[in-house]
């Protein structure tokens, strides 16, 4: 049995959420990676009308990544 088709809704506008990512200041330790003391570690921080939460450690070495060298694709290390 076929007739006709209803047209569908219009789809729901999507969600805004205001989020802000932000980090805890860092503090620095020595690079497990190349040994030198240049490595910056931090948490990754939520900001939303919620609250904060914590996304995760983030970490990165001034020898290991350099930002000046577009073909360094290495990830920050641990």
């Amino acid at each position: 049995m076929s007739g006709p088709h209803k047209p569908r809704p219009p789809a729901p506008p999507d969600a805004v959420l205001p989020l802000t990512i932000t980090s805890t200041t860092p503090t620095e330790e020595g690079c497990t990676a190349c040994k030198a003391y240049t490595r910056l570690t931090g948490e990754l921080l939520a900001l939303t009308p919620d609250g904060v939460s914590t996304l995760g450690p983030w970490t990165w070495c001034d020898i290991c990544i350099d930002t000046n060298d577009p073909d360094d694709r290495r990830p920050a290390h641990g």
